[in-house]
């Protein structure tokens, strides 16, 4: 059950977009029945705005009031919240306390304010509940955020995921299923870093070989969104053999099975989103420069990311 009138802390990540806070927070009094809210203001801008920089702000605010709430909500855009999401999940591990993000996707000001009204009621309800997990609250679905992908859906649900990512739904109640349950096995972890020498390469017919050789002279990591591809390109694959054999080089396919990737420094990657490839990636690179240590670290599931 949940335990009302317990500390909430509203985290404003981005700003919405068209609105001020006084058209969605000093006029939503039901919060304040539901639980005694503290807004925290973070960054004020649109969530494509948002940067790895706002990423660790937000991940200090929330560390550093761990032992005072029984919850946070995460009010973001729609662009870049799967990065964000992911990454405070990455951040802070061993989490003890339920962080939920939301926000709207509607881009009329008079539907955004209404969406973001529910998501938020709903939200901070939830925020209530004995969880553990950084998650997305939209429209009647609580999802475990480091599985969720964006959808073309043009309802409420704006995000979906796997059954096993799939927390809560929100019927005539809010329903939290057993598996979002659990107590943390020791204190909540901040890690600080993450690393930024990621060089992230596109697969497109346009790719310069030339160029890329250049751009990943001094990097730590390369990651090869292969997307859809069923394989990758022959000259490709001589260039990550031949100038990236130092470094880690994660293939993040959807298709690719195949064991053409023979060289000891490349990691296939089908069962992470994209968005959780990205953020987790960066977190490894910042615990360890050793291969074999960074690809023990992407197959592990630290936070409950892999997809079955």
């Amino acid at each position: 059950m949940a335990t009302n009138n317990k500390k909430i802390y509203l985290l404003v990540a981005s700003q919405p977009f068209g609105l001020q806070p006084k058209d969605w927070l000093e006029h939503m009094p039901e919060l304040s029945i539901i639980s005694e809210i503290e807004p925290i203001f973070i960054f004020k801008q649109a969530g494509a705005d948002v940067t790895p920089e706002i990423w660790f702000k937000l991940a200090e605010e929330i560390y550093d009031r761990l032992d005072q709430a029984a919850g946070f909500v995460v009010l973001h855009g729609v662009d870049n919240i799967l990065y964000t999401s992911s990454a405070i999940a990455f951040l802070l591990q061993n989490l003890n306390k339920p962080i939920i993000f939301t926000g709207s996707q509607s881009t009329k000001p008079e539907t955004k304010r209404l969406e973001i009204r529910a998501n938020l009621i709903n939200s901070v309800q939830t925020a209530n509940y004995g969880l553990n997990e950084v998650c997305l609250m939209f429209g009647n679905r609580l999802l475990r955020a480091v599985s969720a992908t964006r959808t073309n859906d043009e309802s409420l649900n704006v995000f979906s995921g796997p059954l096993s990512a799939t927390l809560g739904r929100i019927d005539f109640s809010i329903r939290i299923f057993e598996k979002a349950g659990g107590q943390a096995k020791s204190k909540t972890k901040f890690y600080h870093r993450l690393s930024d020498k990621v060089e992230i390469i596109d697969l497109l017919p346009t790719l310069n070989l030339k160029s890329l050789t250049r751009r990943v002279a001094d990097k730590e990591g390369i990651i090869v969104n292969a997307g859809i591809f069923q394989t990758l390109p022959v000259d490709l694959v001589f260039l990550l053999e031949k100038v990236t054999a130092d470094i880690p080089v994660i293939i993040w396919s959807k298709n690719i099975s195949n064991p053409v990737l023979a060289p000891k420094n490349i990691l296939l990657i089908n069962n992470l989103t994209w968005e959780t490839t990205v953020t987790k990636f960066m977190w490894a690179l910042a615990e360890s420069k050793n291969i074999a240590k960074i690809k023990e670290l992407m197959a592990k599931d630290i936070v409950g990311e892999i997809i079955d």
